[in-house]
C-alpha cells in the first residue's frame, strides 16, 4: 500500500477497477469468488482511502481542492504557485497522476510518448471511445478529452 496507488491493496485495487468499468456488486464479487456484502465493505473502504491519497497529493503539491470524487478518484483543484487549475487522478495501470492545465505545444517535450501512453491507456481504461484521428491528437489534446471527461458530472 502506497500513496502511489490511492493507499490500496492488489485486490482494493483491483475491485475498484471492476467498479469503475461499471460492474455490478454482484458481477464483482462472482468474479473474485467473495461475497458481495465484502464487495460493498470493499468499496466504502476503498473511497476513504482514495480520498485520503488525492487530497494528501494535493497538499503535497500545495494544491486548493474545488471538488473530488473519491469512488472516480478525481481531484479538481488550483495551483497559485503556478497560477492555473490543477487534476489528479487515480490510474488503476499508472498510479496517482498530477496534471496542471498549461498552455504549449507538446511536440519538443522530452514526455511526449510517455504523456500519450498515459493518457490512452486512461482513456481505454475509462472506456471513452476515440476515433483513429483523435487517437493521434497530441497529448495536450488527448488529455482535455480525457479530463472534460472525468469532470462531467463532478
Amino acid at each position: 500500500m502506497s500513496l502511489v496507488f490511492g493507499y490500496l491493496t492488489q485486490k482494493q485495487l483491483k475491485i475498484w477497477s471492476m467498479f469503475l468499468k461499471k460492474l455490478k456488486q454482484s458481477e464483482i464479487a462472482k468474479a473474485l469468488g467473495i461475497t458481495k456484502q465484502t464487495v460493498n465493505k470493499s468499496i466504502s473502504i476503498i473511497e476513504k482511502k482514495i480520498a485520503k491519497s488525492l487530497l494528501d497529493a494535493a497538499k503535497v503539491n500545495r494544491i486548493f481542492v474545488h471538488k473530488i470524487d473519491p469512488l472516480r478518484g478525481v481531484l479538481v483543484g488550483y495551483s497559485p504557485e503556478f497560477k492555473t487549475d490543477v487534476i489528479i487522478f487515480l490510474s488503476a495501470k499508472h498510479g496517482l497522476q498530477v496534471w496542471y492545465k498549461i498552455d504549449h505545444s507538446c511536440n519538443n517535450c522530452s514526455y511526449y510518448n510517455e504523456c500519450k501512453r498515459i493518457l490512452l491507456d486512461e482513456i481505454e481504461f475509462r472506456g471513452i471511445k476515440l476515433g483513429d484521428d483523435e487517437k493521434s491528437l497530441p497529448p495536450s489534446k488527448l488529455a482535455e478529452l480525457l479530463f472534460n471527461n472525468l469532470l462531467e458530472g463532478l
